[in-house]
């Protein structure tokens, strides 16, 4: 299995020029253009804003906006949280608490790393911060020539989305820090729908929000944040599509000689006495409560060279007994498939709009 987490990068492309990464990372943002080649659009931008969440390097957690300059009608919006989102120091006790014997070759708890994994998801990113991923921007750019507002959150905590202080804590006591992927995850939910505490964090577009069309997109272990955000907003929620997410953690904890270093890590943000009920916080779990959305998409591959297909298969049965899910095993040794297929990317947002599943992805009863 080829590790879930790859090297962070030093520069990257935006706007069609090269500056250094930590000198573009310092910048307040108000909009910068976004170029993508995929993007039909001329009037895309991006901005940036910082919330009250710290990073265990002690930074500001942050998130991204990107949005349409001139649009006219009110948006829809799309919650988009990027793949990667795992890492552990192995011994706190002689080293930094957020670098040094890391899980990765390269420390994934800090912001720097978040944003630099925004700006690979978003196709700008010369230089990939995971290998196994195919990350050209033909999502984003999907999603804003259907005039969609998009907000991107940086997660630093290495947690797959899971933690929140006072609610879901992660191990502190090893970790030396709180985990708030979660949090930040419904931060986002919370801005949209509240407008004083978006004013809280300077947060603004000069477009208008739909609040009637909010849908959540996960990418790898992106998708599990959904699951999470599902829990407390679910009636908020018009559509959810998640692309190769690894939803059933049990596979990880029932071979636990094979996936010791996964195990240890899965131990921090869950804790050990509860990994043999970790597959309730899972898509599977809010189906069974009648959580989901009207529209549910899963894309994934029994081909996945980044995770036992064990993860995704029994979600992709389950979805695809639920009238009107869009589910589509690839077959191809690949991981995330969105970010990398203009015609898939289009399809996933025309369905989320729609609820019309395109025809040749329509699975017979014979299937």
């Amino acid at each position: 299995m080829i590790p879930l987490f790859l090297p962070i990068v030093t520069a990257f492309n935006l706007a069609g020029c090269w500056k250094p990464y930590g000198d573009l990372t310092s910048l307040d943002f108000t909009a910068i253009a976004y170029e993508n080649e995929y993007l039909v659009a001329s009037d895309v931008v991006i901005s940036s804003f910082d919330t009250k969440l710290i990073c265990p390097d002690g930074e500001k957690a942050r998130f991204y906006a990107v949005y349409r300059e001139h649009q006219t009608e009110n948006a829809p919006v799309a919650i988009v949280l990027h793949a990667g989102a795992f890492d552990f120091v192995h011994d706190t006790a002689s080293t930094s608490t957020y670098s040094g014997d890391n899980y990765r070759s390269d420390s994934r708890l800090n912001r720097n790393w978040a944003v630099s994994k925004i700006w690979e998801t978003l196709g700008i990113n010369p230089n990939p911060v995971d290998a196994a991923e195919s990350n050209l921007g033909t999502l984003p750019a999907a999603l804003a020539d259907n005039n969609m507002v998009q907000l991107y959150p940086g997660n630093c905590w290495g947690d797959l989305w899971h933690n929140q202080a006072d609610m879901y804590n992660n191990d502190v006591s090893i970790d030396g820090f709180s985990r708030e992927g979660r949090t930040l995850a419904n931060t986002m939910v919370q801005i949209i729908i509240e407008q004083s505490y978006a004013g809280e964090l300077e947060f603004s577009v000069p477009v208008n929000l739909d609040r009637t069309q909010i849908y959540l997109i996960g990418l790898g272990e992106g998708g599990r944040g959904v699951a999470e955000i599902l829990e407390e907003n679910a009636i908020l929620i018009q559509g959810v599509f998640l692309d190769s997410s690894p939803e059933n953690l049990l596979p990880f904890v029932q071979d636990p000689d094979v996936y010791e270093e996964e195990v240890t890590g899965l131990e921090r943000i869950f804790f050990e006495e509860d990994l043999d009920d970790i597959d309730q916080w899972s898509i599977d779990s809010i189906e069974a409560i009648d959580k989901l959305p009207e529209r549910v998409g899963f894309f994934w591959s029994d081909a996945d060279p980044r995770q036992p297909s064990e993860t995704m298969a029994e979600t992709a049965e389950i979805l695809s007994d639920v009238e009107g899910a869009f589910v589509w095993n690839s077959g191809q040794a690949g991981h995330i498939f969105l970010n990398g297929d203009q015609s898939l990317a289009r399809h996933a947002v025309d369905y989320l709009l729609t609820g019309e599943i395109p025809p040749e992805y329509e699975v017979s009863e014979d299937d």
